[in-house]
């Protein structure tokens, strides 16, 4: 009967060990309020505009932490000038971490999470009551606190040349990113809306309107049924209630609780800023994928809180009604 017990409780252990936690990667940092070995509070606030490395390991002075925490140690000076702080985190005590820093020389923070409530909101907790430990994982959040990067498996031996090379593709990403970001705001600046022509119903901006005998389908109706919507231009139709404040470029267009963002074919014409009311447009619905850097982007330009994958209407013309 022992042995039956014994054998249950290590088969747990082993079942809970290799379990992985489902991605997070690109999605909002949880935030946290922890203690490092020094008592001094760190919140993700305090990192913002710069990117963080959090990782978890089980144990203080155990091989495979120790590995890992020189590793980070070696390279850290190099993280620096990558505008990269890091912060370890494990169930151990405050003179656990103080007695780790010193045998090593570490020269980051250790953050105490003895209550594991880091390790649950990054869902890391691993083991039972009696034998409880943060699982070796690693989250690089951007300086605008999403996870940009999930490491789910690491090897303490390379997992810091991940890292750094994680670091180097998602920087460049960024850069390349915001460089044509510059480039289209450069653009656009002189840039004015232009009306394409003028009908009864208001005015058009873009290609011409050339609706003929064709339906003009309700937003709400349409993303209800993407699919059929998205192989085909059609004319929709709905409520404006945001436009980009920097360029107008694209429009939030709105039917009862339904919301879709108007892309105006990659800025290729723009409306009046202050456009409001109904409006009519002509193009085709798509589903996007947005990384962590363009829904920064667009929450940036007023788009508000924006999914990481959504329908978008592409647009070839828009009509504001009079």
């Amino acid at each position: 009967m022992m042995l039956k017990k014994y054998t249950l409780i290590v088969l747990f252990m082993l079942m809970n060990f290799m379990a992985v936690a489902s991605s997070m990667q690109g999605q909002p940092a949880p935030v946290f309020n922890l203690k490092d070995q020094n008592g001094e509070a760190h919140q993700l606030a305090d990192y913002d505009g710069q990117w963080l490395v959090l990782y978890f390991y089980p144990k203080d002075g155990t091989s495979g932490c120790t590995v890992e925490a020189n590793e980070f140690k070696d390279n850290y000076q190099q993280l620096k000038a990558m505008n990269t702080e890091v912060l370890g985190i494990s169930l151990d005590d405050a003179e656990s971490h103080r007695q780790f820093i010193a045998a090593h020389n570490l020269p980051f923070n250790l953050l105490v999470d003895s209550d594991k409530v880091m390790s649950r909101a990054y869902g890391v907790d691993g083991g039972a009551a009696f034998f409880s430990y943060a699982k070796r994982q690693t989250f690089i959040v951007n300086p605008e606190g999403m996870i940009a990067r999930h490491f789910e498996e690491v090897d303490p031996n390379t997992h810091v040349s991940e890292v750094l090379a994680a670091l180097d593709e998602l920087q460049t990403e960024e850069n390349n990113a915001e460089e044509v970001s510059n480039n289209d705001s450069q653009n656009h600046e002189q840039q004015q809306p232009v009306i394409t022509e003028e009908i009864d119903a208001g005015v058009v901006y873009g290609d011409s309107w050339q609706i003929g005998d064709a339906q003009v389908v309700d937003v709400a109706n349409a993303l209800s049924n993407p699919e059929d919507y998205t192989q085909d231009k059609h004319y929709f139709k709905g409520e404006i209630t945001q436009v980009c404040q920097k360029m107008g470029c694209w429009m939030m267009l709105k039917s009862g609780e339904q919301f879709v963002r108007v892309d105006f074919k990659n800025h290729s014409f723009l409306i009046p800023k202050d456009s409001r009311g109904q409006a009519h447009v002509h193009g085709q619905l798509t589903v996007v994928e947005h990384s962590p850097e363009k829904i920064a982007h667009f929450k940036a330009e007023g788009a508000g809180e924006m999914p990481a994958k959504s329908h978008e209407l592409i647009a070839d013309s828009v009509l504001l009604l009079n």
